[in-house]
């Protein structure tokens, strides 16, 4: 086995005392690591974190400083990669300023944790000496707060936290403890908004979109235009996630409830909350929904919102679209065939009611047999709560349709008056 085999594979050698301490390690809220070691621990312990090989990784590609690892002397998966002569050492050195230019940026923003280091360890004080060499000797105080060195000190039964001062003017937090457990424990319940990860997503998109003026799918762009007339000061909103629904939602907004689908009047039939203006679902959506004399469709609730039936069941159709009107005189005995009719007689479940019905059979059988349920027998909340965990269900086309059916029955029985619970 070589060396390099060996660093592969040495991280999967962790031994039961030290478990703990790596699981609370890996359920620390960081936002990145900087690390002199070549093995491959962290990167199987913060999976989702980028990592950056080397100095010359650090520099060639492109790196927000959040949610990535800098193995800045090399990888045991690139062997000329690792800094381990004095040869290597000394090219190292002649690269130190170029690393800690870019480490300043990460001193200053982020708080940076020294684990495993001594105050007293050579290249790590080249690094720091280098750092400080470009701040400001006045701003040098900000640095108390960000910097903090963990001290490995057997037999101490409580961390113990003081100051210090290294390279004279460079003042530090310095933490001397037996074992790493409390440190990371601290860590494990710091609360953040955004895990670091999804965090320098958006991050690598809002550059990409600011370089190509392309969102690439994963952010939601509005226009600056747009941003523009609004009143007042807008606020910068970034919405990662389920972007195809936010676009579709925005896409309705934006074209109006002309752009609605049956499939938005049947959610809004199940869930109520679409909170559409029922005087333009009757005049302007259905119109245009219903060119065919073949689509079911449930049109009682709006019809209802409207204002438009009365308290014995009758409806005014005055100024609605004629296919509308012929559906307001469909019953619920429509939505059934007489061969499908017959065999519901044979199945009691269909007396005793729906959630019977549909606790007893499969979800095909319950589609074809529910809106053969006596009227008397339907629990409407019961009939609801059915309905919203069929509506997302893979359903075949055949069940689909008598899926429509069974929301336009649930309509009817709801909102048209003629039946009384």
């Amino acid at each position: 086995m070589t060396t390099t085999d060996y660093l592969s594979s040495i991280h999967e050698n962790i031994l039961d005392e030290y478990r703990e301490e790596v699981q609370l390690l890996a359920s620390s809220k960081i936002d990145g690591v900087i690390t002199t070691n070549w093995d491959h621990l962290l990167e199987e312990t913060f999976k989702d974190f980028s990592v950056f090989i080397g100095q010359d990784g650090l520099f060639s590609s492109r790196n927000h400083g959040v949610a990535e690892i800098y193995k800045i002397h090399g990888c045991s998966q690139e062997p000329n990669s690792l800094v381990l002569t004095a040869e290597d050492y000394g090219k190292f050195r002649k690269k130190n300023p170029y690393l800690s230019s870019k480490l300043l940026t990460i001193f200053i923003e982020h708080p940076i944790i020294f684990l495993g280091y001594s105050l007293t360890d050579p290249h790590i004080l080249e690094i720091l000496e280098e750092i400080v060499k470009c701040f400001p000797a006045d701003k040098m105080g900000t640095l108390r707060e960000n910097i903090i060195f963990v001290e490995f000190s057997p037999g101490i039964e409580e961390p113990v936290i003081t100051e210090s001062i290294i390279l004279k003017t460079l003042p530090v937090k310095l933490i001397r403890a037996e074992c790493y457990k409390p440190i990371f424990e601290v860590l494990s319940e710091v609360k953040r908004r955004i895990p670091a990860h999804i965090f320098r997503r958006i991050k690598d998109e809002l550059y990409d979109l600011v370089i190509t003026n392309d969102p690439k799918g994963q952010l939601y762009v509005k226009e600056a235009n747009d941003l523009d007339n609004n009143e007042g000061t807008p606020e910068f909103v970034v919405g990662y996630g389920a972007i195809n629904q936010v676009k579709k939602s925005a896409e309705v907004a934006a074209r109006g409830m002309i752009g609605l689908n049956r499939e938005d009047i049947i959610r809004d039939i199940i869930f109520d909350n679409g909170d559409y203006d029922p005087n333009t679902i009757l005049e302007t959506v259905f119109p245009n929904l219903l060119k065919s004399s073949q689509i079911n469709m449930p049109i009682f609730k709006y019809l209802n919102q409207s204002g438009r039936i009365g308290e014995d069941g009758t409806v005014n159709c005055e100024g609605l679209c004629a296919r509308l009107k012929t559906r307001v005189g469909y019953s619920i005995d429509r939505y059934g065939s007489e061969s499908e009719r017959e065999r519901s007689k044979k199945i009691d479940e269909v007396i005793e009611g729906i959630s019977e019905l549909y606790k007893s059979v499969d979800t095909n059988l319950f589609l074809r047999m529910a809106v053969f349920v006596p009227p008397e027998k339907m629990d409407l909340i019961e009939f609801q709560n059915i309905l919203k965990v069929l509506v997302d269900s893979d359903l075949n086309s055949n069940n689909k349709s008598n899926f429509v059916k069974l929301v336009c029955v649930y309509d009817q029985l709801k909102y048209s008056k003629r039946y009384k619970f």
